[in-house]
């Protein structure tokens, strides 16, 4: 009776742990435009132009898209663009300025993009503007980090590995009296 009461319990641990399939926001993008930049921040001039765009991104491709500007100091929580259809939003969560001279700006960072029906996914951007000529142009681009499975899954899973290992063990010594 034990014995059937812990293949059940094994079984149901199994069968009722819930799957943490996520539906994170998969592509990369790349977008250009004009700028302008000092030593404190960028402002974005005009519509900019979505280069390459994969996965989510796709639908964007050669569409026009409006960059915020922002302060390097205080870019953490800048939503840096949103898209229209499908409604994607980029927010920074932090941004380092790698380099920052008279004719190329280099700045990196982590943001989290939004799309309804998708769960909010972390994603490194790099953002370098170039003035050769005195003429400042910008290509910011964003690619997912790797994703980092969730632990429940797996605990359960152990969880049912050493109950049937158990039962096993157990079977096994009541064979050899």
């Amino acid at each position: 009776m034990r014995r059937i009461a812990l293949i059940l319990a094994t079984v149901l641990t199994l069968a009722i742990a819930r799957p943490s399939f996520a539906t994170p926001i998969t592509g990369t993008i790349a977008i250009a435009g004009a700028d302008t930049y000092t030593s404190t921040g960028i402002h974005f001039t005009g519509p900019a132009m979505t280069l390459i765009a994969t996965g989510n991104f796709l639908p964007l491709l050669g569409q026009s898209t409006t960059i915020n500007n922002f302060n390097f100091a205080s870019a953490s929580g800048t939503t840096l663009f949103a898209s229209v259809s499908p409604l994607i939003t980029m927010d920074v969560l932090s941004l380092m300025v790698v380099t920052n001279s008279a004719n190329f700006l280099n700045i990196s960072g982590t943001a989290d993009f939004s799309e309804p029906g998708f769960d909010t996914t972390l994603f490194d951007f790099t953002l370098t503007a170039t003035r050769p000529d005195g003429v400042s142009s910008f290509t910011l681009t964003a690619a997912p980090l790797a994703p980092i499975p969730e632990p429940t899954p797996l605990i359960l899973m152990a969880i049912g590995l050493c109950s049937l290992a158990g039962l096993l063990h157990r079977k096994g010594i009541k064979q050899r009296i």
